[in-house]
């Protein structure tokens, strides 16, 4: 058993041995420092407690130690510890990963440079900041002036800053976003010296990394897709929900936003009723009472210290992070929440800052530092308020979900708000006997919105009458926590689809509709997310749809035999006439003109298709010139073609394919396209096909989607959505893949290759005078052509010598061609804003 054993264990040690070579020779630099962290950790003996006494003062960072130290220097060793081993090993973590990556991709010699640069400009800077803050008599300098700092962290975030000079829109604006939303968090609620070097050293990074790589080759705020966008803002509404959570974590927190954040905390916990007594008699209300009166009060507030206290502090953030979380699948109803709660933490923070300030009920003193209490007052408003805007702003990127569901969560809301509201006053008021001390109904009448705020935000001095117990004192605790938690369930219940639990039921039906086969190429697109499904009474049958301004745009033809197609294409529009809808059928096969033309419907050509048939494929011949040469050359250059789906990637590729996507979009500066053009999201079907063009280093250069057409459960052909290069990928890389792509169909024996068709484009002029709506249509794809380049992208696979069909649409009155015009462009554009309708037009002129 051993000796078979023990070449298994020899080969697996030499396993582990290469790839840590590998990993050390592929990040020397990240590697010794990493390893210099845990030697001196050991050396000094601070590996298990944290640097003694002794040692934080001679290399920690700070002005008392600054001021005391004979050589300055020594200062710069405040990166080199950590405080105890719990940040030894994140700090050991942060630089292998932070620092790793810099040196994969600026080289060992500019990372290190930027580690040094930026610990040295971080401790520097934070120092005389803190310097000057304390000459000035700032209350935050005079108050950490005595702490010796250790900071790890911030020459690994420096670094890491410092790539985001070298990397593209995508990546920067990521790093650089969530790096700094981070690091606010951070000095904003925790406050300590250790947050402003790591914020100092991450701005000086990306200042060294504007000198090293030079500035970008474009400058402002590039476009995103919806994709994008909804993890950004997802990222930051949870930054800004566990900034008062870090408070609440931290050990003395001493940041701007601090009290802010201790706001959500239980302010009456460890409080005795003597102490409570004590500070009772200072407040407004108790002073009209007597002394027995008085800590009678304050031993029921003593007593309020319990579980639905807490639940009413923390709620509303628990509420933000699972809105941020819904917010990264688009969901409307949680950014409808998001907006609501931090428009009311900016009034909680109004209330807490000014209105009770100015009616005498704080439990501070903020004409003690006037200036402070404005700046902070201006800041604990700013961030949930400046949250709630863009958020509003950004509202166009988050419409999964919008509709009758989102105005079902609001009355829900809304409604239970009243209904508990209510049911307080009426119990309040018929136990009005139990408050300590009585109460009287305008008394009774202001305490009731208080009942659904943190108690923070009211503070001891605000607190008014305090029922003894009995069924009043169970309203007066729950009634908060009882709303908030419906607001909860509410949100989760509204933002989680069918699809996010189960299989969903009508999707279901529609795939397998889909498997058994549908005329036409574009079949599978039924499946996409935005589309609405109606089914015929059996259930045999359905039809894809989206409806805009009044109009059923249908996602190419229904989903039945040929057989039936005029029994459904009747029945659906009777359906639409009965709903006050328009049926439009888009994207049909020119072939079924005959059918419409016998219903009495308009039909016009809306683009070509291009099919070729992989049995016939050959590259034969002086026209297949470009093709084979990109054939050719990427041989030459080792790239090769991969066929695979996208849960099969592996994560450093589907990563890549994020960042093409994202790059070609920013590029465009044009909101994303949709209805019959699919982006990252529809790739993700697990019957969706890619082919891929890498490199020998498993660099992407070009990425293509591929939609399956089923014919009784099997795949006969292929239609080409998804289609995406590297911007610095060779030349004919796509070329490449697309053959690629049919050589790869010919043995599998498929039926045919669709090349998809360009949105409103068109090989030649149509037959005889235009129509109005022709001209109409023709007009949208001038338009939109220099932006998008529908026939640019024509041309470009007339290369592949396919057949062209015909795509028309039909629908059944004349009349409504404004309408469907209209439709038309806000299908394709849902996003577009005026500023964007202005740079379109200026595309033309």
């Amino acid at each position: 058993m051993t000796a078979v054993d023990a070449p298994g264990a020899r080969g697996r040690l030499g396993v582990v041995v290469r790839s840590t070579v590998a990993f050390v020779r592929a990040q020397p630099v990240s590697v010794v420092l990493a390893a210099l962290l845990v030697v001196l950790a050991v050396v000094s003996g601070s590996l298990v407690h944290g640097p003694g006494e002794r040692l934080r003062e001679a290399v920690g960072a700070g002005l008392d130690p600054f001021d005391d130290r004979g050589f300055w220097p020594l200062t710069l060793g405040s990166v080199l510890f950590a405080s105890g081993p719990r940040e030894l090993v994140l700090a050991v973590v942060a630089v292998l990963v932070l620092v790793g990556v810099a040196e994969r991709r600026i080289g060992s010699r500019r990372a290190l440079a930027a580690y040094v640069v930026t610990a040295v400009a971080a401790t520097g800077v934070g120092v005389a900041v803190q310097a000057v803050g304390r000459a000035v008599g700032q209350p935050w300098a005079l108050e950490v002036a005595a702490e010796s700092t250790l900071h790890p962290f911030t020459p690994a975030l420096g670094t890491i800053m410092t790539v985001s000079g070298f990397v593209g829109p995508l990546w920067r604006r990521r790093i650089r976003l969530l790096g700094f939303s981070a690091l606010l968090a951070f000095v904003l609620y925790d406050g300590h010296p250790s947050g402003l070097y790591a914020l100092v050293g991450a701005v000086v990074g990306v200042g060294f990394g504007r000198v090293l790589a030079g500035p970008p080759a474009r400058r402002g705020w590039l476009r995103s897709s919806h994709h994008e966008v909804r993890r950004l803002a997802s990222t930051v509404v949870a930054v800004t929900a566990a900034g008062p959570i870090l408070t609440l974590l931290a050990h003395s927190p001493v940041g701007p936003l601090s009290p802010f954040g201790l706001l959500f905390g239980d302010v009456l916990s460890g409080r005795s009723s003597a102490d409570l007594c004590a500070m009772a008699v200072r407040t407004p209300l108790d002073r009209q009472l007597e002394r027995a009166d008085v800590c009678a009060r304050a031993a029921v507030l003593g007593s309020i210290d319990a579980v639905p206290t807490v639940a009413l502090s923390l709620l509303p953030l628990v509420v933000l992070l699972v809105a941020a979380w819904f917010l990264r699948r688009g969901r409307r109803v949680a950014l409808d929440v998001a907006v609501a709660v931090n428009g009311l933490l900016a009034l909680f923070a109004v209330l807490y800052y000014v209105v009770m300030p100015a009616t005498g009920t704080s439990d501070g003193d903020p004409r003690r530092h006037l200036v402070a209490h404005v700046l902070l007052t201006v800041v604990a408003v700013a961030v949930p308020a400046g949250t709630a805007v863009s958020l509003f702003v950004l509202r166009h990127h988050f419409g999964v979900g919008a509709g009758v569901r989102r105005r079902l969560v609001a009355t829900v809301v809304l409604g239970s708000g009243a209904v508990l509201a209510a049911a307080f006053a009426v119990v309040g008021w018929v136990g009005r006997a139990s408050f300590v001390p009585s109460i009287d109904a305008a008394a009774l009448a202001a305490d009731v919105p208080e009942r659904f705020v943190p108690v923070g935000f009211v503070g001891l001095a605000g607190l008014g009458p305090v029922p003894v117990g009995g069924v009043v004192r169970v309203a007066f605790e729950w009634t908060g926590p009882l709303w908030w938690l419906v607001v909860l369930v509410a949100l989760v219940a509204g933002a989680v689809r069918p699809g996010d639990l189960r299989p969903d039921a009508e999707r279901a039906r529609v795939r397998e509709l889909v498997h058994r086969g549908a005329p036409g190429t574009l079949s599978h697109m039924a499946l996409w997310s935005g589309n609405s499904w109606w089914f015929t009474a059996d259930g045999r049958s359905a039809v894809a749809y989206r409806v805009v301004s009044g109009i059923a745009l249908t996602t190419a033809e229904p989903l039945c035999p040929p057989e039936r197609l005029r029994d459904v294409t009747l029945e659906f529009a009777r359906w639409c006439d009965d709903q006050g809808l328009t049926p439009v059928f888009y994207s049909v096969r020119g072939e079924l003109s005959p059918f419409f033309a016998d219903l009495g419907w308009t039909t016009l050509p809306v683009g070509e298709e291009t099919v070729l048939h992989p049995a016939t494929f050959s590259m034969t011949g002086k026209k297949w010139q470009d093709v084979r040469s990109s054939l050719n050359r990427a041989t030459k250059n080792g790239v090769r073609a991969e066929w695979t789906r996208h849960a099969d990637l592996r994560p450093a590729v589907a990563r890549q394919i994020t960042e093409i996507s994202e790059l070609w979009v920013a590029e465009k500066n044009l909101p994303e396209m949709g209805f019959t053009l699919g982006g990252l999201d529809e790739l993700r079907d697990p019957d969706v096909a890619l082919m891929l063009a890498l490199d020998d280093d498993d660099t992407v250069l070009a990425v293509t989607s591929w939609l399956p057409t089923w014919r009784d459960g099997e795949v006969v052909g292929w239609t080409l959505d998804f289609m995406r290069r590297r911007p610095d990928s060779m030349n004919g890389v796509m070329e490449f893949v697309i053959a690629s792509s049919a050589l790869a169909m010919k043995e599998q024996g498929v039926e045919f290759l669709s090349l998809s068709a360009a949105p409103l484009a068109t090989t030649g002029p149509a037959d005889g005078p235009a129509t109005q709506t022709e001209r109409v249509l023709t007009f949208l794809g001038r338009v939109l052509e220099p932006a998008y380049g529908f026939q640019t992208l024509l041309t470009f696979k007339k290369k592949f010598q396919p057949e062209f069909v015909p795509l028309v649409m039909a629908f059944p009155d004349p009349v409504q061609l404004p309408a469907i015009g209209t439709a038309l462009g806000r299908a394709y554009l849902p996003d577009l804003s005026v500023g964007a309708v202005v740079r379109l037009v200026r595309t033309v002129v």
